[in-house]
């Protein structure tokens, strides 16, 4: 008999107990308490890419400026491949055709083709700087400075 009298007051008890809070209560945190900030680096961007307009990779290469020559392994590179390094003359008069001006004008062309080995026979010519030949876009071309270093990496 006296279960059957605790268990309506339970439910009399509870009922009150939840009036008081209700069941429509929400939450209201305090400011900047209890919310989520996304970090910035978790933010979605796009994969970066090599831009349609480099047909020959030079920007995968674009590491290699300032590097000596011999540090380079050349049949490596995928490709043609176009050496292009100021010019040197050989012979008597050599302080007047080796000096600044004519390094400027002068250049050393060294073109390899796809898997050719380093020092296998090249084609190999002295050309001014205006007539270097045709502009070949799929052709990796890396210019040198005076003492063998990377300048320029290009297409072309």
């Amino acid at each position: 008999m006296r279960g059957l009298l605790l268990i309506p007051l339970c439910l009399g008890l509870s009922a009150c107990a939840s009036a008081v809070g209700g069941y429509d209560y929400t939450f209201q945190p305090q400011p900047g308490q209890g919310q989520y900030v996304r970090p910035a680096y978790l933010d979605p961007a796009p994969t970066p890419r090599l831009p349609a307009i480099d047909p020959c990779q030079s920007q995968m290469y674009l590491p290699l400026v300032g590097v000596n020559e011999g540090a380079i392994y050349i049949p490596g590179l995928p490709g043609q491949k176009r050496i292009i390094r100021p010019a040197v003359f050989e012979g008597a008069d050599n302080d007047f055709l080796n000096g600044e001006m004519m390094n400027e004008t002068y250049v050393q062309v060294q073109n390899y083709l796809p898997g050719q080995q380093l020092y296998a026979p090249s084609i190999s010519d002295v050309s001014e700087r205006i007539t270097i030949g045709v502009e070949d876009t799929s052709r990796l071309t890396i210019e040198l400075d005076r003492d063998g270093y990377v300048q320029e990496i290009r297409c072309g």
